[in-house]
Formats: structure tokens, C-alpha cells, sequence
């Protein structure tokens, strides 16, 4: 053989080396690919179980904001009741200053009217 088919038989053969190493090499990156897409699933799992949890105790929140609502309603409802209880007493109060007020201002003329007479 000639040293010119040597060496193009060694050419041939560097270049399926380079092929070789070439396709070695994005066999590499195309199986890292699906790992780190693994890696991430696995990130977005554990946030979505995060997130579950989170949710969960977001419901809990409120179911008792509610029963707390339930109950200041009902304190608002026994405070109106209250309110009114005092008005009303409030103006009976009034009403029996009022007749105390006339009747002390009958009772003044009636002794004025009295010591009139007397003297």
C-alpha cells in the first residue's frame, strides 16, 4: 500500500473519531437533558405538595375567619338589642323627670299660693 492511501485511511479514520466523539458527546447532553428535566419535576412536585399545604391551612383560615364573622354578627345583634334597651330606659327616665319637674313646679306655686293666703 501507498503512503498516500495510508494516509488518506488515517484521515478517514480521524474524522470517524471526530463523528464518533461528536455523537458521544450530544449522547452525553441528550441523557443530562431528561435527568435535569427529572431534577425540575421533582422541584415542581415537592411545590406543588407545598402548595397543597399551603392551601390547606389557607382554608382552614378562613373557615374559622367565618366563625369568628358568625359570632361578632351576633354580638353586634345582642348590642343593637342592648342599645335600644337603653334608649327606651333612657326616655322613661325623661318622662318621669318631666312629671318631677311639673310636679315640683305645682308643688312651688301651691306653697307660694299658700303663703299668699297666710299672710
Amino acid at each position: 500500500m501507498s503512503t498516500e492511501k495510508l494516509d488518506l485511511l488515517l484521515e478517514g479514520m480521524n474524522e470517524l473519531r471526530q463523528v464518533s466523539r461528536a455523537i458521544l458527546d450530544r449522547l452525553d447532553e441528550n441523557d443530562a437533558k431528561p435527568e435535569a428535566l427529572t431534577m425540575e419535576v421533582h422541584v415542581l412536585k415537592g411545590d406543588v405538595a407545598q402548595l397543597k399545604v399551603d392551601v390547606a391551612e389557607l382554608k382552614e383560615d378562613v373557615a374559622q375567619l367565618k366563625v369568628d364573622v358568625a359570632e361578632l354578627k351576633e354580638d353586634v345583634a345582642q348590642l343593637k338589642i342592648d342599645v335600644a334597651e337603653l334608649k327606651d330606659g333612657q326616655n322613661r327616665h325623661e318622662r318621669v323627670l318631666e312629671t318631677l319637674a311639673l310636679r315640683a313646679l305645682e308643688w312651688n306655686a301651691f306653697r307660694l299660693d299658700q303663703s299668699r293666703r297666710t299672710v
